[in-house]
């Protein structure tokens, strides 16, 4: 026997299925988890590409930095390291006035070049908002630390040199060290 079961009319979809509760769209609350899932992954993303902006920026400024101290670097190893008619003497000798006539490693005590130059004494103009700072120190040849050093008038066989190198962002007058490098200068 064949039961037939009537359904209440407009129970069925124009598909010829049952609407037993479908729904037409999301809730408030699917809404809302949804736009703050979205919205933390915008700001996390956001987060993300500032970060790397700032680390690509200061990895750009550190190889500038050191490029122009071993600039500083290359120009100290063809230099004498004092001079031989003035003996040992940190800074310029009389008469020198220029950067073209430091003509020993010492010489260069106090040197500041702003814009900074190059192993051959040239000027990089296409870097103004850099400066490279060469201080030299002498060293007791039984102690070279990085701390002890002697006075300016020792007669010494061992020297330290040391180049900082700073940057000026556009459009401020305070001076940012971004690299510091040493190395030792014996008298051959």
């Amino acid at each position: 026997m064949l039961w037939h079961h009537s359904s209440p009319a407009g129970a069925r979809a124009s598909g010829g299925t049952p609407r037993t509760g479908a729904r037409r769209g999301f809730s408030i609350l699917e809404t809302c988890l949804a736009t703050i899932i979205v919205g933390l992954s915008v700001l996390a993303i956001v987060r993300l590409i500032t970060a790397v902006t700032q680390q690509n920026f200061y990895a750009q400024k550190t190889v500038t930095a050191e490029m122009l101290a071993n600039n500083i670097r290359e120009l100290t190893a063809g230099l004498p390291f004092n001079d031989p008619a003035n003996g040992t003497h940190l800074g310029p000798n009389p008469g020198q006035t220029t950067l073209a006539q430091y003509n020993d490693v010492e010489d260069l005590n106090g040197f500041v070049a702003n814009p900074p130059v190059d192993a051959q004494r040239q000027t990089i103009a296409s870097l103004p908002d850099w400066q490279q700072s060469v201080t030299v120190t002498h060293v007791s040849p039984s102690n070279y630390s990085l701390s002890d050093s002697l006075p300016n008038d020792s007669a010494c066989n061992l020297d330290r040199v040391r180049v900082t190198v700073s940057y000026r962002p556009p459009g401020t007058a305070t001076w940012i060290p971004i690299v510091s490098m040493e190395w030792l200068k014996a008298k051959l």
